[in-house]
């Protein structure tokens, strides 16, 4: 700046030499000056990462003649997480797995298997998708019947860690030599839970699993599930039976008349309806969507309605 125009100006003069001052300060200022300032200020709480979601429903409606068999469902299955859709018989369960498997379509909305929309074929390919009632080739022994299914996705058959899995679920390995059509509805079932169980897909996808079974089977069947959840496995079931979800999910999505009426924990679930009885508080959350529900229990609720 021209020298002239400093002495004949204080102010710029002023201005200039405080500049100089400050900038000299800064330079010597000791280099902890700052670390010391910050060190006042409390700890910064360490963020988690939100888990993604391995399933988003997103509004999703569907009509069969002119009735709403699903209205604006929308709802996420958190990656590795066990996420249980109760309902009773013709609340929509089955349609909406029937929807993200591509079997129905959608009249609106979208169904996303990761990031991909659920019409996709690979995102399909990470689904392991057990049906209400699991029909396998009856001309086939069950050991082929597996075998066959493993080729479907392009593995060979684990013959010891089927044996072990047939023993997990109380199923004699003799059986399996047996041809399907001799065995009950419930043997045919645990075959189904065995083609999960070795396919080691990421996703599984099970429509009412405890459909034919007896006490014991449903507590191997049990067992399987909570393996499933331990190993990291994302599981999304439907039922009408309560009493076994506190050992099944991680969350529960409560579907009536085809919309979402409750999705959170079971012991939120718990918690909102007043009972730790949670077919109790089932039945309050009905009555609370629809006045005139039913007053049963959720096994008896509706029966004969079609699924």
């Amino acid at each position: 700046m021209d020298k002239t125009l400093l002495a004949a100006n204080p102010v710029l003069r002023t201005a200039a030499t405080g500049s100089a001052a400050t900038a000299a300060a800064t330079l010597a200022a000791p280099a902890t000056a700052p670390a010391a300032a910050n060190s006042a200020a409390p700890a910064a709480e360490p963020v988690s990462a939100p888990v993604p979601s391995a399933i988003r429903f997103r509004a999703v409606a569907k009509r069969f003649h002119g009735r709403d068999v699903l209205r604006d469902v929308s709802f996420d299955v958190p990656q590795g997480c066990s996420v249980a859709i109760a309902g009773v018989n013709g609340a929509g369960k089955s349609t909406l797995l029937r929807c993200l498997l591509d079997l129905a379509r959608p009249d609106s909305g979208q169904i996303f298997i990761g990031h991909r929309e659920s019409n996709h074929l690979h995102a399909r390919a990470e689904l392991g998708w057990l049906p209400e009632r699991f029909v396998p080739p009856a001309h086939l022994n069950a050991r082929e019947c597996l075998e066959w299914l493993a080729g479907l996705r392009g593995t060979n058959l684990d013959v010891p860690r089927m044996e072990a899995m047939a023993a997990e679920l109380g199923l004699d390995v003799r059986a399996l030599d047996s041809r399907v059509r001799e065995l009950s509805k419930g043997m045919n079932q645990k075959i189904g839970l065995m083609s999960i169980g070795l396919s080691d897909c990421p996703i599984w996808v099970l429509d009412e699993p405890m459909s034919g079974l007896d006490p014991l089977a449903r507590r191997n069947v049990t067992r399987l599930i909570e393996g499933a959840r331990a190993a990291g496995r994302t599981v999304l079931f439907t039922t009408h039976g309560l009493r076994d979800l506190p050992a099944l999910c991680d969350r529960l999505v409560v579907l009536h008349d085809g919309a979402v009426r409750f999705c959170g924990t079971v012991e939120a679930f718990a918690a909102q309806y007043g009972s730790s009885d949670l077919e109790l508080a089932f039945l309050a959350c009905l009555q609370e969507s629809s006045p005139g529900a039913a007053c049963a229990r959720p096994e008896h609720a509706l029966e004969g309605c079609a699924a």
